[in-house]
C-alpha cells in the first residue's frame, strides 16, 4: 500500500516511468533542475499524469516551469520514434512505455486509468486466493470422509481383535457394538478410535494409505515423497486421535474438527502434519469415486454396528 506522499513516478525522456519516488525525492529533483514544475508525474492515487507543481502543492510560476523532457535529437535511440513521453490523462504502468501503439496496455484494458487496472489486479489475486481456499475445503471434506470410512472399517476389525484378546486372556469381555451402544453410548466412540489407531498407524507407516484414503485418492508422505514409516505412523495416528478427534468425545470432538479444518484452510496442512513434517498427496477424483466412497462408508458402518467383524473373529478363534 502506497503511503501518503510516496509512490510517485516521473516520465524520463524516452517515456519510461521512473520510480516509485517519495515527495522529498521529487522536491530534490526539482531543486537540482532535473525536472521542472510542469514536468508530468503520476501516482496510484491519481487517474492521470499531473504536473509536478500540483503534486507538490506549488503555485505556477513562469520562471520555474519546464516542459516534459523529450528524446534528444543529436543522439540515435533504439526505441521506435512513436515512444513519446506520456501526456496528461494517459498514464502507462510504472516502468513501462509502449514501443508501438499496438503495444499500449491501455488499448487492451479499454483505456482504464491505472487505479482501475490496479484494482483489477487485486481482484484477480483475491479470486485466486478464494479458489485455493475452495480447493483446500474440498480436500478437508475428502479427508473427513476417508477418516469416517477408516473408523468404521478399521475400528470394527480392531474391535473384534480386542474382543478376541480379552476372551482368550480372561481380562475383559467386549460385546457386540450394538449391545455396547445401548449400555455405554459415551464410551463406544472413544473405544472405536482406540481400536482403529494401531491398524491405521501400521498401514500409514508402511504404505501411506488406509482403505478410506485409497478410495478417495489421498496418501500420507514425508518430505521425500515416501511412506513415513511405522514409528511416524504411530505418532501421527496418536496425534490425530487426541488432537484431531478428541477421541470422539462430544463436544470436544466438534472443537477439534473445527480447529483442524481452520488450519487446513489457512495453511494447507493440519497441526499434526506440520509437527511431523508430513504432507497429503491428492489425486483427482471423478463423481463416481465420490459415490463409491459414500457407499463404502454406509456398508462399513453397517458391518461395524451389526458386529460382522466380531462374528468372523469368533469363528476364527474357535477354529484355532
Amino acid at each position: 500500500m502506497i503511503e501518503s506522499g510516496d509512490g510517485w513516478f516521473v516520465a524520463d525522456q524516452h517515456g519510461v516511468a521512473q520510480g516509485p519516488l517519495t515527495r522529498a525525492e521529487l522536491q530534490s529533483m526539482r531543486e537540482t533542475g532535473r525536472i521542472g514544475d510542469d514536468h508530468l508525474v503520476w501516482t496510484l492515487r491519481e487517474s492521470e499524469w499531473v504536473p509536478l507543481r500540483r503534486a507538490l502543492g506549488l503555485q505556477s510560476t513562469a520562471s520555474s516551469a519546464q516542459p516534459a523532457p523529450r528524446p534528444p535529437v543529436s543522439k540515435p535511440t533504439s526505441r521506435a520514434p512513436d515512444a513519446k513521453a506520456p501526456k496528461a490523462g494517459k498514464a502507462p504502468l510504472p516502468g513501462t512505455a509502449p514501443v508501438r501503439p499496438a503495444d499500449d496496455w491501455r488499448l487492451v484494458v479499454g483505456k482504464q486509468p491505472p487505479a482501475a487496472v490496479a484494482e483489477a489486479l487485486l481482484s484477480a489475486g483475491k479470486t485466486a486466493e478464494l479458489a485455493e481456499k475452495r480447493e483446500r475445503a474440498v480436500q478437508g471434506v475428502r479427508r473427513l470422509l476417508a477418516r469416517s470410512i477408516d473408523l468404521t472399517l478399521l475400528g470394527g476389525i480392531g474391535w473384534a481383535l480386542l474382543a478376541m484378546i480379552g476372551l482368550r486372556s480372561g481380562l475383559w469381555e467386549l460385546n457386540n457394538p450394538r449391545v455396547e451402544l445401548q449400555g455405554f453410548a459415551m464410551l463406544v466412540p472413544a473405544l472405536l478410535v482406540l481400536a482403529a489407531l494401531p491398524l491405521e498407524a501400521v498401514m500409514v507407516g508402511l504404505s501411506g494409505y488406509t482403505p478410506g484414503r485409497w478410495l478417495l485418492g489421498l496418501r500420507v508422505v514425508d518430505r521425500h515423497g515416501t511412506a513415513p514409516g511405522v514409528t511416524i505412523g504411530f505418532h501421527r495416528a496418536t496425534r490425530v486421535a487426541l488432537i484431531g478427534q478428541a477421541f470422539l468425545i462430544f463436544p470436544f470432538s466438534l472443537i477439534a474438527y473445527g480447529v483442524a479444518f481452520g488450519s487446513l484452510l489457512t495453511s494447507g496442512r493440519t497441526h499434526w502434519d506440520k509437527a511431523l513434517d508430513l504432507h497429503i498427496r491428492t489425486a483427482p477424483l471423478s463423481p463416481n469415486q465420490w459415490w463409491i466412497a459414500l457407499v463404502a462408508l454406509g456398508i462399513s458402518s453397517a458391518l461395524w454396528v451389526d458386529g460382522l467383524w466380531m462374528r468372523l473373529a469368533y469363528e476364527l478363534m474357535v477354529r484355532m
